[in-house]
């Protein structure tokens, strides 16, 4: 039994140099992705959001890389037009920075998608919802701006009541009617 935990022990100390090198693989490592209002007020539909992202370079002789890219795949789950968020190194202290860019959510949702930093690409997700009060990373006139969700097609508001979808449903039905009733008069006339 003895022997058998020596050869783990010993098994496990030999892969103990393969682990560092694979945990450092990254030139350029993603740390973290938080999300600012600019105006530090609360978030509303229409209103732009600061992505802050985090990151360090693994050796410190290593240059960070002077821009990024955040591409947002899905809002909450489900597939949606890719957009574009261009980020900047806007503070940088030996081998750590920050990068940021400005991001117009179309509505509070959990978004996710792909950052590209340099040679490397992370897995990112983040919710509108959960947004960071704190002070502007940089100003917010010197930060990329990304691309816009457009919305949907013709949505009505949800804050419409019942009695106000019935009414609209009975004057259009109320139009129709009133044109077939205009188009018969003619006719009926000349017959």
């Amino acid at each position: 039994m003895g022997r058998i935990v020596l050869v783990f022990a010993v098994t496990v100390l030999g892969l103990g140099p393969f682990a560092a090198s694979a945990a450092a693989g990254c030139l350029t490592c993603f740390e973290q992705l938080t999300l600012q209002t600019p105006d530090r007020l609360a978030w509303s539909d229409g209103k732009p959001v600061t992505v802050v992202v985090s990151a360090h370079a693994s050796a410190p002789s290593a240059q960070l890389p002077a821009n990024g890219v955040v591409v947002v795949m899905r809002t909450d789950g489900d597939r949606t037009k890719c957009l574009e968020v261009p980020l900047r190194l806007v503070r940088s202290d030996g081998d750590r920075g920050l990068y940021a860019g400005i991001f117009y959510p179309f509505r509070a949702a959990a978004y996710d998608g792909k950052l590209s930093l340099g040679d490397e690409v992370y897995d990112i997700s983040f919710d509108v919802k959960r947004l960071v009060a704190s002070a502007p990373v940089a100003p917010v006139a010197s930060l990329p701006v990304g691309s816009t969700e457009e919305p949907d097609a013709f949505t009505l508001p949800t804050d419409v009541g019942p009695a106000a979808l019935l009414g609209l449903a009975v004057a259009f039905w109320s139009a129709i009617g009133l044109v077939m009733l205009r188009r018969r008069s003619p006719q009926a006339a000349i017959a």
